[in-house]
């Protein structure tokens, strides 16, 4: 989990450093550009000339990165490919009768814990998603920070690197529940305060690294949390194994819909408010929806997923409970196994 959030920092801290060090020039409204009739047709000449060429830097340091990212990308997957090798189970723990695909996809949608699970993380993503698609602009137009995105949204991510490790000594501490409760609920006096308060650098700086503590526990114990819904399916299917990859992916699943969702909702809100692109300023109803897609809406969806975080029914009691069962388990099978093969042994012997 720790490397994911570390690849995410990477790919900020590059795309971040190298686009924002190019002066990407903005479109003056058509008043101040009516107002500005006056000027030589030579200055106009070297206007045109200079925007030209910024636009034609921004698009190299936006190729630069990509390719950066792309390498670092396919190294990752050589090295991935080449060092990892998959350890199958032991035939003795495997079904003599493979379940197909759609019956175990019916048995995972079907258990409880699971949909709970993936309901409640599902808004809290939503939530983060909202905030991390739109800060950049709230930054820019809102705040007036236009130089500064890229370093307050590095500051997010390195914020989230550093406070995994206490994340994973918290959960462990004082359960997964509690950790998700004030890990996830951190942010939101920081997220109401940022969209209060006046333009303050150092205010949003506070508000960044807040938001990378609650980004670290909405990274980390999703990761988390799913083993014991898995341990909790397994011993009510005993008999139903190999599911393990329809949990995983239909939870990646859910969020990469999240992200879609969040990015359908802030394209149509800023395009209804009359979000003008490159634009050196924007309308009042802009950045009133920008204030909303940073603070009210993430806010609004982290208590919603909150609320349907205490329908989750695996507690640290119930956890304890399906991890002493699944191990009584184990050595039970291994036991027989090993009185079957002993008696197979003495069998061919006699």
């Amino acid at each position: 989990m720790t490397v994911e959030v570390l690849g995410t920092v990477l790919g900020t801290a590059i795309q971040g450093q190298i686009v924002g060090k190019v002066d990407t020039p903005c479109i003056l409204d058509p008043l101040l550009l009516s107002m500005a009739n006056s000027s030589s047709v030579v200055m106009e000449e070297v206007n045109i000339t200079h925007e030209t060429g910024s636009l034609t830097d921004t698009r190299n340091a936006y190729m630069i990165a990509a390719g950066v990212i792309g390498g670092i990308y396919i190294l990752c997957a050589i090295v991935l490919s080449v060092g990892v090798r998959e350890k199958r189970a032991s035939i003795e723990l495997q079904s003599d009768e493979p379940v197909s695909f759609f019956q175990g996809l019916k048995l995972v949608m079907n258990h409880g814990p699971y949909i709970k699970l993936i309901a409640g993380f599902l808004f809290t993503s939503l939530a983060f998603m909202l905030l991390e698609g739109n800060f950049a602009l709230f930054c820019t137009y809102t705040l007036g920070f236009r130089n500064e995105f890229q370093n307050i949204l590095l500051a997010i991510m390195l914020s989230a690197t550093l406070t995994i490790p206490f994340w994973q000594w918290f959960l462990t501490r004082f359960g997964k529940k509690t950790a998700v409760y004030i890990g996830i609920s951190s942010a939101t006096p920081f997220l109401i305060l940022v969209a209060l308060l006046k333009s303050n650098l150092a205010v949003t700086y506070i508000v960044a690294v807040a938001a990378g503590i609650s980004v670290a526990a909405a990274f980390l114990l999703p990761w988390s949390m799913l083993p014991d819904v898995i341990d909790d399916f397994k011993l009510q299917h005993p008999d139903s194994t190999g599911h393990e990859a329809i949990f995983f992916s239909f939870y990646v699943f859910f969020t990469k819909f999240a992200s879609g969702v969040s990015l359908g909702i802030s394209t149509l809100s800023l395009d209804f408010a009359g979000y003008k692109t490159r634009g050196c300023s924007q309308p009042e109803r802009v950045n009133l929806t920008l204030k909303l897609l940073v603070s009210a809406a993430p806010v609004a969806l982290i208590i919603l997923g909150l609320l349907l975080f205490k329908l989750y029914p695996i507690d640290e009691e119930r956890r304890r409970k399906n991890k002493k069962a699944l191990q009584d388990l184990r050595e039970e099978e291994s036991s027989n196994s090993s009185s079957e093969s002993d008696s197979a042994e003495l069998a061919s012997i006699v």
